[in-house]
C-alpha cells in the first residue's frame, strides 16, 4: 500500500509570521466578542450578580476596543468582521454600540458610569503595557483622562490611595518629552500600581 506523507502534514493558515499575527488577532476579537454574548445571556438569565456583571461587561468592552483596532486595516467595522465569518453575535453587538454595561444609565452624573469608565481606562492602560507599549505620548493621554474620570467619583473612600499613587505617575510624564519612553522597571512598577486600584474598583470597594 502506498504511504502518502503530505496526509500527515500539518495543515497552516498563514504563511509568514505576519499571516500569523493577523489571524491571531482574528481569534482574540472573536474569543472577547463571544465572552461579551455569553456574558449579556448569562445577565439576561439571572446567572450572574449585576456588580459582577457590570465589571466583566466593561474589561470586555475595553478589551474590544484595542482587538479592534489590530484589525481595522482588513474590517472597517465589527459588523463586517462578523459577516465575513458568518458570525451571529447580535446582543453583543447592542453592547459594543451602547459602550457601556446595560445596568449603567446613561447619565453624565451616575457614579456607576465613572466607574465603568473607570475600569475600562485602566484596562486600556494595563494593554497598552502588556504590549510593551512605553512612549510618553501613549500613556499620559490615557493617565490624564483616567485620573480625571477618578476625580468626578465622589464615593472614594478617604483611605484609598490609589488616585495619589496614578498622580504621581502623572507628574513624572509630565517632566517627560513625547517621544520619550518609560523603562521596564517603570512600566512593571505603574501595571502594578494600575492593578491595585483595578482590583479595588473589580471587588466593589466603593
Amino acid at each position: 500500500m502506498e504511504t502518502r506523507p503530505e496526509i500527515f502534514e500539518e495543515v497552516r493558515l498563514y504563511k509568514s509570521p505576519k499571516e500569523r499575527e493577523k489571524y491571531d488577532n482574528q481569534a482574540n476579537l472573536f474569543a472577547i466578542v463571544s465572552t461579551l454574548e455569553h456574558l449579556e445571556k448569562a445577565y439576561i438569565h439571572d446567572c450572574i450578580k449585576p456588580n459582577e456583571y457590570t465589571s466583566a461587561c466593561a474589561n470586555l468592552l475595553a478589551q474590544y476596543k484595542i482587538a479592534f483596532k489590530l484589525i481595522e486595516p482588513d474590517f472597517k467595522t465589527i459588523e463586517d468582521f462578523l459577516k465575513k465569518f458568518k458570525i451571529h453575535f447580535p446582543i453583543a453587538i447592542a453592547r459594543i454600540k451602547e459602550d457601556r454595561p446595560i445596568t449603567i444609565k446613561d447619565d453624565k452624573g451616575s457614579s456607576s458610569k465613572l466607574i465603568a469608565q473607570t475600569v475600562s481606562l485602566l484596562i486600556t492602560l494595563m494593554d497598552k503595557l502588556r504590549l510593551e507599549i512605553k512612549a510618553n505620548d501613549e500613556i499620559q493621554p490615557d493617565l490624564r483622562e483616567l485620573i480625571d474620570v477618578m476625580s468626578r467619583i465622589n464615593n472614594l473612600p478617604t483611605e484609598f490611595d490609589g488616585k495619589s499613587k496614578l498622580q504621581k505617575w502623572y507628574n513624572q510624564l509630565q517632566q517627560m518629552s513625547a517621544t520619550d519612553e518609560i523603562d521596564e522597571n517603570q512600566s512593571r512598577n505603574l501595571l502594578l500600581d494600575l492593578d491595585s486600584v483595578l482590583y479595588a474598583f473589580n471587588h466593589g470597594l466603593f
